[in-house]
């Protein structure tokens, strides 16, 4: 199975670079390979043990970096691309990203 470098929350206050199996893309996902990145007020709060979020998790958000694969409905984009990832990153399919409302989607959310 093929790994990737990953930053993994362990404990609070421990937070370790470690190998994890690639992710699967699905059809409106897509796989970035990450060149550029920093850490982000969101990831301190998880290291300080402030976000209650289960060990094992990658964090970090925000990257830029180039496409590596593409999942078979995503449109606008191509593999080889290179592309920054916000932190709010809406589906474009659901109620609230169709109203504009970008940052109210989710898939847990009532709107996602």
């Amino acid at each position: 199975m093929a790994k990737m470098k990953a930053a993994i929350f362990v404990d609070p206050g421990r937070i370790v670079l470690d190998a994890k199996p690639i992710p699967d893309v699905g059809p409106l996902d897509a796989l970035l390979r990450i060149t550029r990145t920093t850490i982000c007020g969101t990831d301190v709060h998880i290291l300080k043990g402030e976000y209650p979020v289960r060990k094992g998790l990658t964090v970090g958000h925000e990257p830029v970096g180039v496409i590596e694969k593409l999942g078979s409905a995503v449109k606008g984009y191509e593999e080889g691309q290179r592309v920054i990832a916000g932190a709010i990153t809406p589906c474009g399919h659901s109620h609230a990203s169709l109203s504009g409302c970008h940052a109210q989607d989710g898939a847990d959310t009532p709107h996602g």
